[in-house]
């Protein structure tokens, strides 16, 4: 969810119905401003497909249950940050722009090398395979759900020499990495329709990429935030009408079950992230019509005011609420596949550097930050990343003392999620969900 538009704010209206007049929607990007910061210069890239020399820390992974586990049998909860290679999300174009490889590589890169410079235990990477590198250029769109403009001669050239090397330099630093297809869903998708058959043309390339296909480190999440689904005369069906629940369980099923089997028919066995509807908040109909394979997960989106959970303006709303929305929600998928929370982050409003406004709080008590934290450790199987932008990841400081900036406001996201980071990387944190049921 990179393109924040008009319809990104329907998100946060969690009890209100979306109002859909038609099966398609245009999308107007204004991302968040970010403060420059000037990358360190990266190392070369790993050619291989797999790292060199694997450790026992970081092996290819596969799902067991509702876990990720290792080739060594040692679950694994992921925690990392998403990166989008286009120069308009690489600060609005100032570090690099007009296709340029070489600027691109050598400015993520160099951030990656920031972050791991700054004392971020990341485990794994976000990729987002942006539409800037595969749409035609000059060929004019309505916003990123807009395919018209795809070129799959682009998408291929540029997976080789973008996404690719991306993904192989975070896996030479030890991150695993999970990528998504490029854009955003429209606001009604139908099964057989124009976008379903755009996901499925893009993933049977990626499946067949010797650098990709049962690559162990390598995720594939399936889709970016599908809103509301069509049956089969093509009407939308209405996610706050609980009449509907069940026929959009079966229809979502049947949507994303079709994009594992181009896959699975590839002989590509990589571990499949599923969304939900309603921006990757609805997923309690999977209890009913799970997807059917192995290495099946759920890719998950949390922001403030998400599954009951507090916002800056009404701090009042406590853990027992937002622990309730997340157990309906999420709490099904949770008791039989791994969850992997693509999208979260947080932030007072006044910084204008996040997603999602709100504070931290306190864990069991008010706020969202750590209500979120505590939730997901004690749903056991949930990974999950910061969607903080990366730069200022590369930035943070931990030993400045608590401020009234960003970056050191402990009711930010940043500076608490980076002590947890620290946790989550400790002997303790892997023993404990070792032990987990």
């Amino acid at each position: 969810m990179y393109s924040k538009n008009y319809r990104f704010w329907w998100k946060f209206v969690f009890f209100f119905p979306l109002l859909v007049t038609s099966c398609g929607g245009d999308d107007v990007s204004t991302p968040e401003p970010a403060t420059p910061v000037q990358p360190a210069t990266p190392d070369e890239p790993d050619e291989p497909k797999q790292p060199d020399v694997p450790t026992a820390d970081f092996l290819p992974l596969h799902v067991e249950g509702r876990f990720l586990v290792d080739e060594n049998g040692t679950r694994k909860n992921l925690h990392g940050f998403a990166q989008t290679y286009s120069p308009w999300f690489n600060e609005r174009g100032i570090r690099w722009t007009n296709y340029d490889v070489n600027g691109c590589l050598s400015y993520n890169q160099g951030l990656i090398d920031q972050i791991v410079a700054a004392g971020w235990k990341m485990s794994f990477v976000r990729i987002h395979m942006d539409p800037y590198w595969s749409n035609t250029p000059g060929q004019q769109t309505t916003g990123e759900s807009d395919i018209s403009a795809f070129s799959l001669s682009r998408f291929k050239q540029y997976l080789d020499e973008v996404f690719i090397p991306m993904a192989e330099y975070a896996i030479s630093k030890k991150m695993y990495v999970v990528m998504r297809p490029p854009g955003v869903c429209p606001e009604v998708v139908a099964i057989n329709g124009p976008y379903h058959n755009y996901l499925k043309r893009v993933w049977d390339y990626v499946a067949q990429h010797p650098k990709l296909k049962n690559n162990g480190y390598v995720l594939f999440e399936l889709a970016n935030e599908p809103v509301q689904i069509c049956d089969d005369n093509g009407n939308p069906l209405d996610n706050w009408n609980g009449a509907f629940e069940d026929a959009r369980g079966r229809q979502l099923q049947r949507f994303m079950q079709d994009i594992v089997n181009v896959i699975r028919e590839k002989g590509c066995n990589n571990i499949l992230l599923v969304p939900g509807l309603h921006y990757q908040m609805l997923y309690k109909t999977f209890a009913r019509y799970p997807i059917e394979g192995t290495n099946i997960g759920y890719a998950v989106h949390c922001y403030p005011g998400w599954y009951n959970s507090g916002v800056e303006d009404n701090v009042s709303v406590t853990y027992n609420e937002f622990k309730q929305g997340w157990d309906d929600q999420i709490g099904p998928v949770a008791r039989m596949a791994p969850v992997v929370v693509t999208e979260m982050d947080w932030a007072p409003k006044k910084y204008d550097a996040s997603w999602g406004k709100a504070v931290t709080g306190t864990a069991g008590g008010t706020g969202f930050g750590a209500n979120f934290m505590k939730i997901a450790d004690e749903t056991g199987n949930v990974s999950w990343l910061l969607f903080t932008s990366p730069e200022y990841l590369a930035r943070y400081n931990d030993a400045l003392p608590d401020g009234n900036e960003f970056l050191t406001d402990p009711e930010a996201c940043p500076r608490p999620v980076y002590r947890k980071y620290l946790y989550y990387a400790s002997q303790d944190y892997a023993n404990l969900i070792n032990s987990t049921n």
